[in-house]
């Protein structure tokens, strides 16, 4: 009996050895696969910053390839009241309170003003305008809202603190 229990008791430890390497094993692989989606996640965010700012470029090219009719508001005024349509300016990358300003001064006013998480094409300071609508350039009628959108710290950068989007964390 006393060797049966002894030949157990050998096969537990050779058995039990056998599983602490697997399971090392497995940890290794769990913290190289941990590695590669810290990585892949950072470079997704790089390529959303990328499509973003290219959007952006487009947009704008687009915007200026329409004919110019920059002469000035066509406004008309009706018994005490402006009436008629002004081109939106281009409010992007503006501070809110100088964003509101300059829409202000061309006759519209600031709407819903909502905030965006995220990493933000370079050029674009966290608490500027990313985003707006009307686009800029379009027509839109006089004291009508232009929706800004605002760039905020984000939790969508990788947990890595060499991370080059950690600026842009709001985990600091």
């Amino acid at each position: 009996m006393k060797t049966q229990l002894e030949q157990r008791l050998t096969e537990l430890k050779a058995e039990y050895e056998s599983g602490q390497k697997i399971l090392k094993d497995i940890e290794l692989k769990l913290a190289e696969l941990e590695d590669r989606k810290k990585s892949l996640n950072e470079t997704l965010l790089r390529i959303s910053g990328a499509i973003d700012l290219l959007e952006e470029v487009l947009e704008r090219k687009k915007d200026t390839q329409e004919p110019e009719t920059r002469a000035g508001p066509e406004t008309r005024e009706e018994s005490g009241i402006v009436t008629g349509s002004v081109e939106v300016p281009d409010v992007i990358r503006q501070l809110p309170e100088k964003a509101v300003k300059i829409l202000e001064e061309a006759g519209l006013v600031a709407g819903e003003i909502v905030e965006q998480k995220g990493v933000f094409p370079i050029g674009v300071t966290i608490g500027g305008v990313i985003r707006q609508e009307p686009r800029p350039g379009t027509k839109s009628p006089v004291g009508s809202a232009v929706k800004l959108v605002i760039a905020v710290k984000g939790k969508l950068v990788p947990p890595n603190k060499d991370s080059l989007c950690e600026t842009f964390s709001d985990r600091i």
